[in-house]
């Protein structure tokens, strides 16, 4: 019977008198030293959440540019815009926090009725520009299909 009583006391920690054994406690170094380091890896999780906010804000900022100034390239192409060089015109549907602008440049590239046009949008708050996309396209010259319909009526 005595070697289970000595196991039961080791499984129970009891000493041989029957009373609880002593335990070592933390020391308040340990505590310290273990709430640092939770505090520490608390700061370092929460500055990773900053950062991935961050960076979601301005990929929707970047992802709606890019919607933004496709459809308003599909808009040029249609002829719902008029093809002519327009800076800082202001999207109807602006946001409180800032304001979506769009410019056009429409060039000669030098080849015969065939037109480069260039759409950028960006978004401003304040005065600082925080998202912008430019796209450029090659366009024939919508004039060369006037004049000749022009010329077809005529005849």
């Amino acid at each position: 019977m005595k070697p289970f009583r000595k196991m039961l006391n080791k499984v129970a920690r009891r000493g041989d008198d029957g009373h609880p054994a002593a335990r070592s406690g933390l020391t308040l170094l340990e505590v310290l030293l273990s709430v640092s380091i939770f505090l520490g890896s608390l700061t370092a999780i929460l500055h990773l959440l900053s950062i991935g906010k961050r960076s979601e804000l301005m990929t929707r900022l970047q992802t709606e540019a890019v919607i933004r100034c496709e459809s308003k390239m599909a808009e040029v192409i249609s002829g719902v815009e008029e093809l002519a060089t327009v800076t800082d015109q202001e999207f109807p549907d602006n946001e409180q926090s800032g304001i979506w602008q769009w410019s056009m440049e429409s060039s000669d590239t030098g080849t015969a009725s065939l037109l480069k046009v260039t759409v950028s949008v960006e978004y401003v708050v304040g005065a600082e520009t925080v998202s912008s996309f430019s796209l450029s396209r090659y366009l024939r010259d919508p004039q060369l299909f006037i004049d000749a319909a022009l010329s077809e009526s005529s005849e």
